[in-house]
């Protein structure tokens, strides 16, 4: 007989932690019904979308438990996807308790990320660099596209402890990147603008959830796919409307100076 109180607990922390950090929804219904099975369930049923989670299951009393969970945290961090994949065949393997698992996801949960934002405001710093290079740039645009994407990058992570939504802090992201290095190269004629300009912009594309949103409308999970093109679709509005708002402030501080 299957103790059937706990199992609940650990499907949906397991989905939650995939949707969270960059996962699919396809990989979060698999994930659930392979948990599932390997606690003892014949019939387990998930349904996963971009900001929720559906699991239904068949008790050892012939009943069927549902519950829904609400994912409102989006984020990338692809190692935590990793390391619930890795729970999940490890509990197929070796049949660890509801309890074992639990625990495992939780210190997944509540683990220090990998790199410090420190780290992570350099590694979009030098993302943004080798963009300048790769759009024919020269050292000046480098280093303003290095120097300009930490600080926005910065600046996103501050918006973010403070509440304010991924929308907000891609708006003004795109605006400073747009506006500093117009600003700079009025003051020094350095820069070629158009390249540091784009530079700085690029780490800010939804590359993610439009790759996510293509996987899922060609599996056939037309909500998740929309809904992911979506909100890939807004980010890029979000950034073209930051370019724009900074491009007219600029011109309207200047007088209209030409770059």
């Amino acid at each position: 007989m299957i103790d059937d109180s706990c199992y609940m607990a650990p499907l949906h922390l397991a989905g939650r932690l995939i949707l969270e950090n960059g996962g699919e929804t396809y990989r979060v219904e698999e994930t659930i019904t392979r948990m599932g099975h390997a606690f003892g369930f014949t019939e387990v049923e998930s349904f996963a979308v971009p900001s929720g989670i559906f699991i239904s299951y068949r008790k050892s009393d012939g009943t069927i438990e549902t519950a829904v969970k609400r994912v409102r945290k989006r984020g990338t961090d692809l190692t935590r996807v990793d390391a619930v994949n890795a729970i999940s065949r490890q509990l197929e393997q070796e049949k660890l308790s509801c309890e074992e698992v639990m625990a495992r996801l939780q210190a997944v949960e509540y683990r220090k990320a990998q790199l410090s934002k420190i780290q992570l405001m350099m590694a979009v710093a030098l993302s943004s660099a080798g963009w300048a290079v790769m759009f024919g740039g020269g050292v000046a645009d480098l280093t303003i596209a290095f120097l300009v994407a930490f600080l926005v990058q910065g600046l996103a992570f501050l918006m973010d402890r403070a509440g304010m939504r991924s929308f907000v802090s891609t708006l003004a992201g795109s605006f400073l990147s747009s506006i500093l290095p117009m600003l700079f190269h009025l003051l020094t004629g350095l820069l070629t603008v158009d390249a540091a300009v784009a530079a700085c912009l690029m780490p800010m594309l939804p590359g993610l959830a439009m790759t996510n949103a293509v996987q899922d409308t060609m599996r056939g999970d037309m909500v998740s796919g929309i809904a992911s093109a979506t909100s890939a679709l807004l980010t890029a509005t979000m950034i073209a409307a930051g370019a724009l708002i900074g491009t007219t402030v600029f011109r309207l501080l200047t007088g209209g100076v030409a770059l």
